[in-house]
Formats: structure tokens, C-alpha cells, sequence
């Protein structure tokens, strides 16, 4: 998790969505999530991972697997990327919402 995380400190605001659309950010992401995947469940870091990757996956347009990871965790704001807005628990709930509308648009398109 920490090159996801190094990624998000030093890029998130001067890249946008094209940053986290990057092949090179979806390889990080995607190594994280096998990581979660084979983490304790216990571990008392795992919930900050995944609101972490929930945040990753949402600005990449993975809302099914974004609402997983959302599934997974609570409604902790002190955790990235929340901590770092004004408004941490708003923030937090906006973007939990658009992820369950934009993935429940996504499981509605035919393939």
C-alpha cells in the first residue's frame, strides 16, 4: 500500500483523474487490492487500506469494486483521503454515494 499512498501525496492534486487513470496507478492499485485480499482481516490497518483504494477506485471508474471496499469499512474520516478536506465526513459520504449510483449504473449496462 505505501507506493499507493506515496502516489497520492505527491501526485493527486497535479495529475487529476487522468493521474489516477494512469496505467502505472492502476498497476499500484491493483497490487494493493491482492494485498488486502490476503491480509488478516483483523489487521488494525486494513480499514484505512481500503478507504484508501475505495477513494482510487472511484476516481478510476471501478465503482463495482470501489463500493466493495466501501462495503468493508466504516465511516472513519480521520483515514486518506478524507483527512485532508475541511468538510472530512461530507466528503467521505459524497463520494461513498456517487460510488454506489455510478456502480449501480454499471451493473445495469449490457455487456
Amino acid at each position: 500500500m505505501l507506493p499507493v499512498i506515496a502516489w497520492y501525496e505527491n501526485h493527486a492534486d497535479e495529475l487529476g483523474d487522468f493521474g489516477f487513470r494512469s496505467a502505472q496507478v492502476h498497476a499500484l492499485v491493483d497490487a494493493a487490492l491482492d494485498d488486502a485480499a490476503l491480509a488478516d482481516p483483523d489487521h488494525p490497518r486494513l480499514p484505512e487500506v481500503r478507504h484508501l483504494l475505495a477513494y482510487f477506485l472511484y476516481r478510476q471508474g471501478r465503482y463495482r469494486a470501489a463500493r466493495e471496499q466501501f462495503r468493508q469499512v466504516d465511516g472513519f474520516t480521520e483515514a486518506l483521503p478524507w483527512r485532508y478536506s475541511s468538510t472530512k465526513s461530507l466528503y467521505y459520504r459524497a463520494i461513498r454515494t456517487k460510488t454506489a449510483r455510478k456502480a449501480l449504473t454499471e451493473s445495469r449496462r449490457p455487456r
